[in-house]
Protein backbone atom coordinates (compact mmCIF):
# COMPACT_ATOMS: atom_id res chain seq x y z
CA UNK A 1 0.00 0.00 0.00
CA UNK A 2 3.09 2.20 0.49
CA UNK A 3 4.11 1.81 -3.03
CA UNK A 4 0.90 3.13 -4.15
CA UNK A 5 0.89 6.00 -1.97
CA UNK A 6 4.31 6.67 -3.17
CA UNK A 7 3.83 6.27 -6.78
CA UNK A 8 0.63 7.96 -7.00
CA UNK A 9 2.05 11.22 -5.27
CA UNK A 10 5.46 10.77 -7.41
CA UNK A 11 2.82 11.22 -10.40
CA UNK A 12 1.39 13.53 -9.34
CA UNK A 13 4.43 16.08 -8.40
CA UNK A 14 5.62 14.81 -11.54
CA UNK A 15 2.38 16.00 -13.72
CA UNK A 16 2.25 19.31 -11.60
CA UNK A 17 5.79 20.25 -12.43
CA UNK A 18 5.56 19.71 -16.27
CA UNK A 19 2.89 21.47 -16.14
CA UNK A 20 4.55 24.21 -13.92
CA UNK A 21 7.38 23.85 -16.69
CA UNK A 22 4.44 24.63 -19.53
CA UNK A 23 2.81 27.84 -17.41
CA UNK A 24 4.70 30.90 -18.35
CA UNK A 25 2.72 33.19 -16.06
CA UNK A 26 3.85 33.19 -12.46
CA UNK A 27 0.79 33.70 -10.46
CA UNK A 28 -1.30 31.43 -13.04
CA UNK A 29 1.36 28.97 -11.82
CA UNK A 30 0.67 29.70 -8.34
CA UNK A 31 -2.96 29.37 -8.70
CA UNK A 32 -3.52 26.68 -10.84
CA UNK A 33 -0.89 24.05 -9.49
CA UNK A 34 -2.52 23.77 -5.63
CA UNK A 35 -6.39 23.45 -7.39
CA UNK A 36 -4.69 20.25 -9.50
CA UNK A 37 -3.15 18.94 -6.55
CA UNK A 38 -5.38 19.60 -4.21
CA UNK A 39 -8.33 17.65 -5.90
CA UNK A 40 -5.97 14.73 -7.01
CA UNK A 41 -4.07 14.70 -3.90
CA UNK A 42 -6.59 14.90 -1.66
CA UNK A 43 -7.85 11.82 0.24
CA UNK A 44 -10.63 10.62 2.66
CA UNK A 45 -12.06 7.40 4.03
CA UNK A 46 -13.42 4.60 1.31
CA UNK A 47 -16.42 4.18 3.64
CA UNK A 48 -17.93 6.20 6.60
CA UNK A 49 -16.31 4.87 9.82
CA UNK A 50 -13.43 2.60 8.03
CA UNK A 51 -10.02 2.85 8.52
CA UNK A 52 -9.16 2.65 4.77
CA UNK A 53 -7.84 5.74 2.52
CA UNK A 54 -8.16 6.34 -0.99
CA UNK A 55 -8.03 9.69 -3.19
CA UNK A 56 -11.08 11.67 -2.75
CA UNK A 57 -11.14 11.61 -6.95
CA UNK A 58 -11.00 7.78 -7.07
CA UNK A 59 -14.01 7.54 -4.34
CA UNK A 60 -16.13 10.11 -6.33
CA UNK A 61 -16.12 7.97 -9.33
CA UNK A 62 -17.05 5.08 -7.22
CA UNK A 63 -20.01 6.95 -5.19
CA UNK A 64 -21.21 7.71 -9.13
CA UNK A 65 -21.49 4.17 -10.31
CA UNK A 66 -23.23 2.45 -6.91
CA UNK A 67 -26.60 2.32 -6.05
CA UNK A 68 -26.46 3.36 -2.40
CA UNK A 69 -24.79 6.59 -2.31
CA UNK A 70 -22.70 7.40 1.27
CA UNK A 71 -22.69 11.55 0.06
CA UNK A 72 -20.49 13.29 -1.82
CA UNK A 73 -20.81 15.97 0.78
CA UNK A 74 -18.74 13.66 2.64
CA UNK A 75 -15.50 13.91 0.14
CA UNK A 76 -15.86 17.88 -0.77
CA UNK A 77 -14.84 18.82 2.65
CA UNK A 78 -11.82 17.30 2.18
CA UNK A 79 -11.07 18.31 -1.31
CA UNK A 80 -12.17 22.35 -0.12
CA UNK A 81 -9.44 21.97 2.95
CA UNK A 82 -6.75 20.43 1.21
CA UNK A 83 -7.08 23.00 -1.80
CA UNK A 84 -7.79 26.21 0.43
CA UNK A 85 -4.61 25.59 2.48
CA UNK A 86 -2.93 24.52 -0.81
CA UNK A 87 -4.07 28.06 -2.06
CA UNK A 88 -3.23 29.92 1.15
CA UNK A 89 0.31 29.08 1.04
CA UNK A 90 0.92 29.08 -2.72
CA UNK A 91 -0.37 32.98 -1.96
CA UNK A 92 1.89 33.27 0.86
CA UNK A 93 4.67 32.23 -1.06
CA UNK A 94 3.87 34.36 -4.01
CA UNK A 95 3.28 37.80 -2.09
CA UNK A 96 6.43 36.42 -0.12
CA UNK A 97 8.73 36.12 -2.98
CA UNK A 98 7.41 39.47 -4.81
CA UNK A 99 7.89 41.22 -1.81
CA UNK A 100 11.67 39.78 -1.27
CA UNK A 101 12.24 40.64 -4.91
CA UNK A 102 11.16 43.96 -4.45
CA UNK A 103 13.65 45.35 -2.16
Amino acid sequence: MIFFWFFYYFVLIFICYCLSKIINNKFIKLFLIPIIFGIFGSFWFIEPGGNEIAPVISIIFLESSIIESNGFNRLMRPIISFTFLLELISLIYYFYTKKTFKN
